[in-house]
């Protein structure tokens, strides 16, 4: 049996992520939940506004929601999926590819009265920000 050593996030990406969400993310109203993680699944950081919830399971939904969009994405013959957006009757789901220096997955949950377009507008601007 072989022994898998586990996968180490670097105090510097926890550390900027942790900013980036601080600064970009927490004063938009209506976000309950802000959260960065690897692809493949792994809790960078989290910004709980209005939420309790435990984010580990969605770090894990978060990769594997953005692998299957941008297999779709690939199947219709668009490039890639940046963003993957979902509603519910609670709010909204955004799902953001974050490219860079250290790939990752946004995910902002934020309520029914979230003005929608400024959610979207932080999630561009932490794609663009975190360790570019």
């Amino acid at each position: 049996m072989k022994n898998h050593t586990p996968f180490v996030i670097p105090t510097h990406v926890i550390e900027a992520g942790q900013e980036i969400l601080s600064r970009v993310v927490a004063p938009v109203s209506g976000v309950h939940i802000a959260l960065l993680c690897t692809p493949d699944g792994f809790e960078i950081t989290a910004l709980r506004i209005r939420s309790e919830l435990p984010t580990e399971r969605l770090s894990a939904m978060a990769g594997s929601l953005m692998a299957m969009a941008k297999a779709v994405a690939n199947e219709i013959s668009h490039k890639d999926c940046r963003r993957l957006t979902f509603e519910t009757e609670s709010g909204t789901v955004v799902f953001q590819a974050v490219n860079g220096s250290f790939p990752a997955v946004l995910c902002l949950v934020v309520d029914q009265n979230a003005l929608l377009g400024r959610a979207l507008w932080a999630a561009g601007e932490v794609s663009t920000g975190f360790l570019p």
